[in-house]
C-alpha cells in the first residue's frame, strides 16, 4: 500500500513537473496571462463597487462582504484551475483516442487524467482572489482566530470539490455525447456569475436548485455569509455552513467520479 501511494506520489511530480516545463517554454504567454487574467478579476470587484455605490445593496450585501464573497470564491477557482482544468476538455480526449494511452498505462485512469497535466499557469487566478479576499478580510474586520482559519481551509477544499465535481460529470457526458464543450463553457460562466453575487439575490427556486441539486451555494455563499454573520436566505442545518461544504463536496466528488467510471465502459475509442 506505502509502496503504490509512494508511486502515484513520484509519477504525478513527474507529471507536474514535464507541464510546468511545458508551460515556460513560452515566457511571453505566462505575461500575458499575468497581464489578462488580474485585471478581468479586479475589473469585476470595481464593477461591484460601483453597483453597489450607485444604487444599493445587492440582497443585503454591501461591498465590503461583496469583496469578502468574491474573493473566496476566485480562491476555490484558482485552485481547480490549477489541478482538474483536464477535467474540462475530456470530450477532446474522447474524440482524439487519447484515452487509449491512459487505458493502456498500468495506473488509475482517473488520476492520469487529473494528475497528467498541472496548471501552473492557473496560479494566475489564485493572485487576484487572495488579494481581493485579504482586501475583503480587512473591509469586513474578519477575525484570523484557530477556528476561523480551520473553517476557512475546510470551505476551501469544499469549494475545490463542488467546482471538480460539477466538471468531472460534465465532463463524463462526453462518454455518450461525444461533444459537451458547450456546456463546459456555460458551467464556467455560471460559476463565475453564481460565486460573485449573494445566493439570496435570486428567486427562491434557483436558490434550491443552486443549493439542494446543484451545490454551488456551498462554495462561497452560505459560508461566507456565517463568516459575516449576514442573512443567507433561510436554509437552516443542524451544522455551520463552514462544515456542511466540505461534506457536500466529498459526497458530489464522490458521485461525479461514479458517473466518470461509468461513462468509462460506454468509451469507444476513435478507432483509425
Amino acid at each position: 500500500m506505502i509502496a503504490t501511494l509512494r508511486h502515484y506520489l513520484s509519477v504525478a511530480s513527474c507529471f507536474a513537473r514535464l507541464a510546468v516545463q511545458r508551460q515556460l517554454e513560452y515566457p511571453l504567454f505566462l505575461v500575458s496571462w499575468l497581464l489578462m487574467i488580474p485585471t478581468s478579476y479586479f475589473t469585476g470587484i470595481w464593477m461591484l463597487r460601483v453597483i453597489v455605490e450607485r444604487f444599493q445593496p445587492l440582497g443585503g450585501w454591501d461591498f465590503p462582504e461583496l469583496t469578502f464573497l468574491y474573493g473566496l470564491g476566485l480562491i476555490s477557482h484558482g485552485i481547480l484551475v490549477v489541478f482538474f482544468i483536464n477535467t474540462w476538455s475530456i470530450d477532446r480526449k474522447v474524440i482524439n483516442g487519447e484515452f487509449d494511452r491512459l487505458l493502456l498505462r498500468p495506473m488509475n485512469v482517473f488520476f492520469q487524467l487529473v494528475a497528467s497535466y498541472v496548471n501552473f499557469i492557473g496560479l494566475i487566478d489564485c493572485i487576484p482572489g487572495i488579494v481581493i479576499f485579504a482586501y475583503g478580510c480587512y473591509l469586513t474586520g474578519f477575525e484570523w482566530t484557530a477556528a476561523a482559519i480551520a473553517k476557512l481551509i475546510l470551505v476551501l477544499l469544499g469549494g475545490v470539490l463542488i467546482r471538480a465535481a460539477l466538471f468531472i460529470a460534465l465532463g463524463s457526458i462526453a462518454f455518450w455525447t461525444k461533444r459537451n464543450g458547450a456546456v463546459v463553457g456555460f458551467a464556467v460562466i455560471t460559476l463565475e456569475r453564481t460565486t460573485m453575487y449573494p445566493l439570496s439575490l435570486y428567486p427562491y427556486a434557483l436558490q434550491s436548485l443552486l443549493t439542494f441539486l446543484i451545490p454551488i451555494g456551498f462554495i462561497s455563499f452560505y459560508p461566507a455569509a456565517e463568516f459575516l454573520g449576514l442573512d443567507d436566505g433561510g436554509l437552516e442545518l443542524p451544522l455551520s455552513f463552514a462544515l456542511w461544504t466540505p461534506a457536500v463536496g466529498i459526497v458530489s466528488f464522490f458521485l461525479a467520479h461514479g458517473l466518470f467510471r461509468l461513462g468509462m465502459r460506454k468509451y469507444e475509442s476513435a478507432g483509425s
